[in-house]
């Protein structure tokens, strides 16, 4: 994806359950509370809009709320926000501290994660965020000047929302792939775990538990990528947030398109792409077709399953 402020054109109607000739709200591919600057014009429908807000808000209020008030991140209420916080020292806990949120380095937690259940072969009913892991992003000098000034250790609270930050994962890549394609150029597999029509969505939201390097100007990176056969393609969006940081990246499997045709269709818009020529065979993929990338399958996704999303 491009960096800056960009406006998608609208389609119309509402991107998530398809309604027209119903008021229409803009819709940010990256949430403004994060920075995003790329925005679907005119998206989606209000009903719709109440369901990705609220998964939204518990991301960036529940698991982010503190750290995004003292790193001054972007909030459509900045006026409101409040200026310091009491904290409580972990060795004696009558004892409190007013500290300016400017001074408080609060930490950002993310989840280590891995591959989505659908591209290890597993049922849409095994919850793979069991195995995930939160991981504490923080500035270590801000931290020590921290503890030198106000004499107690370092604490951080947040709430846990595994589904909640998942689901914001699959939003982000499917809004990704509609800068460049149609609704309609593809089958959108996400949609469901979206919508919380279904639940369970590390079905098709995953990771890499290895952290990569920092990418400096840079905000958040998106990558729309993908795996096909002959006749098959399961288009993929990789997400990574914070990525001046050292924060994980992610894997989204957004949909699928069915017949050479449309296939190359797609490609054709989407622009330059990795995309992994596989073979499905009865349970996994030939050993000489599988890549080092976390998000390539180890099993080919079974019609059964696909079509059950």
């Amino acid at each position: 994806m491009t960096h800056g402020h960009t406006i998608i054109p609208s389609r119309g109607f509402c991107i998530y359950c398809g309604k027209r000739d119903v008021p229409l709200t803009d819709e940010h591919v990256v949430p403004l509370s994060l920075g995003g600057q790329h925005i679907l014009d005119d998206a989606s429908c209000h009903s719709c809009a109440d369901i990705t807000k609220k998964f939204e808000q518990d991301v960036a209020r529940g698991l982010w709320g503190d750290a995004r008030i003292s790193y001054n991140a972007p909030s459509r209420r900045k006026k409101d926000r409040k200026t310091h916080i009491v904290l409580t020292d972990a060795h004696n806990p009558s004892h409190k501290v007013k500290v300016p949120y400017s001074e408080y380095p609060a930490a950002m937690l993310f989840y280590k994660m891995h591959r989505a259940g659908l591209l290890e072969g597993m049922p849409d009913t095994l919850d793979m965020s069991t195995g995930w892991q939160l991981v504490a992003i923080h500035d270590d000098s801000k931290a020590k000047t921290f503890e030198e000034r106000f004499g107690i250790p370092l604490t951080s609270k947040a709430r846990h929302v595994p589904e909640s930050f998942a689901r914001l994962l699959a939003k982000i890549g499917y809004c990704n792939l509609l800068c460049a394609l149609e609704p309609s150029d593809f089958r959108p597999i996400c949609l469901p775990y979206i919508l919380g029509a279904r639940p369970n969505p590390s079905f098709i939201v995953g990771g890499n538990f290895k952290i990569s390097e920092p990418e400096p100007d840079k905000g958040y990176v998106l990558r729309t990528t993908g795996f096909s056969s002959d006749d098959r393609l399961m288009l993929m969006a990789e997400i990574r947030l914070w990525s001046n940081e050292h924060t994980p990246t992610y894997h989204v499997v957004v949909g699928d398109v069915v017949g050479q045709d449309r296939m190359a269709a797609v490609l054709n818009k989407i622009g330059p792409i990795e995309v992994s020529e596989m073979r499905p065979t009865a349970t996994a993929i030939a050993p000489h077709l599988a890549t080092d990338s976390h998000w390539t399958p180890t099993i080919w996704p079974l019609p059964f399953w696909i079509g059950a999303v």
